[in-house]
């Protein structure tokens, strides 16, 4: 292999690591600087499993983040959903049942948590049934 060659493949890979470690620096910024919410969540009639999802938000950036975790189930679909189950932002289904997930989300959306965190859920879709869980601000 060439020289040049080698060279673009180690910058390749410097920039895909670089870029995956993105949405953590987001989230330890949103933790510093943000409103911390928290999510426990149970399962709907019938269904199994259980998690945890804490949500960071910073106003100046105006960037949700979320840290998910989940026991018992294979999730396939999640999201923050608001008032009439609107969706605010979606969560990337993980490959471990962890999930680190950061979105941009409007001004007016961030100010709506923050105003009243309890007319906000977290919604994941396993493959036994639905969790939900209310957003509670922590401290």
């Amino acid at each position: 292999m060439s020289r040049v060659k080698s060279a673009h493949l180690l910058l390749a890979a410097c920039g895909a690591m670089a870029l995956a470690a993105c949405e953590t620096v987001a989230e330890e910024a949103n933790e510093a600087v943000g409103f911390e919410y928290t999510a426990t969540l149970a399962p709907a009639a019938g269904g199994t499993g259980s998690g945890k999802a804490e949500i960071s938000l910073n106003d100046a950036t105006n960037m949700l983040c979320t840290d998910l975790e989940l026991s018992g189930v294979t999730m396939t679909v999640g999201h923050i959903v608001g008032p009439g189950n609107s969706v605010v932002a979606d969560i990337d289904v993980p490959d471990d049942n962890d999930s680190d997930d950061c979105d941009n989300i409007t001004d007016a959306q961030l100010d709506a948590i923050k105003a009243n965190p309890g007319d906000f859920k977290v919604h994941v879709g396993t493959t036994s049934g639905d969790l939900y869980g209310t957003l509670v601000k922590e401290g």
